[in-house]
């Protein structure tokens, strides 16, 4: 039995006892349920008020016929290729997930190439690079220097450059302070 139904069968009086209380109880845990309810006693109220009509009840009757829901059918007779659709697209979302979550795991790391991460040393500069930078100048700018990014960008857009050793640390300070058309803030770590 839906939501309306049991209004009604409440405001009817068409409830049993036990169902009653149950009913009763979610009225006072659910205030738009116990506003339905006043607003349909109200109504039925009203309409206690008026003078009855001579065929009233075949009314009643005619209209509540039409509003009893219709039986669902056994066979909706649905579309084959809805059907395969729908699992195509299960398909293809396992198969993604498969790639995006497996894969890498389980792929190795390809010979030549290590995680900048793993250089990053004692000598570190926090740079923030304008937005209008692009990546050929920020590589051609840190290229000479001996820097190479190992973190970021932060969400404050800060990159953090590792050098090898404390000299290229500073001639990099001295050029990314240069370069204020590209490089926003420049920081010793």
């Amino acid at each position: 039995m839906d939501r309306d139904d049991k209004i009604l069968n409440y405001v009817q009086d068409r409830l049993p006892p036990q169902d009653r209380q149950a009913f009763e109880v979610d009225m006072s845990a659910d205030a738009a349920l116990s506003s339905e309810v006043a607003v349909m006693q109200s109504v039925r109220g009203a309409l206690r008020a008026e003078p009855k009509h001579d065929n009233s009840d075949a009314v009643w009757d005619r209209l509540s016929a039409s509003i009893t829901p219709m039986p669902k059918p056994a066979n909706d007779n649905r579309s084959p290729l809805a059907q395969i659709l729908r699992y195509a697209a299960v398909a293809t979302i396992a198969v993604m997930a498969w790639q995006v979550a497996v894969v890498p795991r389980i792929s190795g790391v390809p010979d030549g190439f290590a995680p900048a991460t793993e250089g990053a040393g004692a000598f570190v500069l926090q740079v923030k690079f304008s937005d209008a930078a692009r990546f050929g100048e920020i590589g051609a700018l840190l290229g000479p220097l001996g820097g190479t990014i190992s973190d970021g960008p932060t969400a404050l857009g800060l990159v953090r450059v590792s050098f090898i050793n404390q000299t290229s640390l500073q001639e990099a300070l001295v050029a990314l302070n240069t370069r204020s058309d590209i490089v926003e803030l420049v920081v010793e770590q």
